[in-house]
């Protein structure tokens, strides 16, 4: 019986002991874990998890930030705590926690005042993460969408502010040099439907020209983009005839017309080996006609001479 009660007893002291750190409080004559105890109202909570942060107890003052988010989210001093956990987290480098605090105030408290500070901070972050250099022998698609998340949450948050067209070429240009054109593109069609009146479309819709070009396959044999391009092109010249980007419209123009040289030049080249002579001899004339400066009207003038 005596053995029996001694279990007992380790068993229960195992059980109090494991929780950690015990208070009794003369309060509610009760023992309290501190670790899991809130002030009774939300700005002694806020002044108590304070306190900690200026005694240097950084992981401490974390806990109870995060518990006046549990227990008071409609309080006035949440938005607060979340401002001060994010800030936390960026000084601590954990920039993914900082970003999501910051995002939180902006989601669960819009009226707060911290907003916008938070929506500056967040651009300020996602132009670093666009800008860094780590994670380069990772797949090159994933990390341009991991590095992109953060600036296009940014601009999801505020479509319209002064910054916004700033933040979106950006994130455009950042889309080129990873060569996701497509994905640019539609960041560039943001601008243009969202500041349709100002400069910054003449310039999104002179790049989405630009972006376009780029995209087209070396290997593809579609001629529908290229006319595509084309039309963008027309349409861009006749809305802006004075355009600064004129004379890289018109290298554009150059380009565009090798390119399309050269795709009717693949297509003859594919019925020279199929033995089919006379579609062949049909696409080297197109294109000696409708080419003739480009390198593939020169070479296509020289079959034609040679009847193939």
């Amino acid at each position: 019986m005596k053995k029996l009660k001694l279990c007992i007893l380790i068993i229960l002291m195992r059980s109090f002991y494991g929780l950690g750190y015990w208070e009794w409080t003369p309060q509610t004559k009760k023992w309290i874990n501190p670790k899991y105890a809130i002030k009774d109202t939300p700005k002694e909570q806020f002044e108590y998890a304070e306190e900690f942060r200026k005694n240097g107890k950084i992981e401490l003052s974390i806990r109870e930030h995060k518990k006046l988010l549990k227990h008071y989210p409609k309080s006035e001093y949440a938005p607060q705590s979340c401002f001060i956990l994010a800030e936390i987290y960026r000084e601590k480098g954990d920039t993914k926690k900082a970003f999501d605090y910051y995002q939180k105030i902006i989601d669960e408290y819009p009226s707060s005042p911290l907003v916008l500070s938070a929506i500056k901070i967040q651009s300020e972050i996602a132009e670093k993460q666009l800008e860094s250099k780590k994670g380069f022998f990772r797949n090159l698609f994933s990390r341009a969408e991991g590095k992109a998340e953060f600036m296009n949450k940014v601009i999801e948050n505020s479509p319209f502010d002064a910054s916004a067209v700033d933040r979106m070429f950006k994130l455009a240009e950042f889309y080129y040099n990873f060569k996701e054109y497509d994905k640019g593109i539609e960041v560039l069609e943001k601008i243009i439907k969202n500041f349709s009146e100002t400069q910054d479309a003449e310039k999104a819709k002179f790049l989405k020209i630009k972006y376009s070009l780029n995209s087209i396959s070396e290997v593809s044999l579609d001629i529908d983009a290229i006319e595509d391009i084309k039309n963008q092109i027309y349409e861009f010249l006749i809305e802006y005839p004075n355009s600064k980007f004129k004379d890289e419209i018109k290298n554009i123009e150059n380009t565009l017309k090798e390119k399309e040289a050269e795709k009717y030049y693949q297509i003859a080249r594919y019925y020279e080996k199929a033995g089919k002579k006379s579609s062949a001899i049909y696409y080297y004339k197109k294109i000696f006609i409708q080419f003739p400066e480009t390198k593939y009207g020169k070479i296509a003038g020289e079959k034609i001479n040679k009847g193939m």
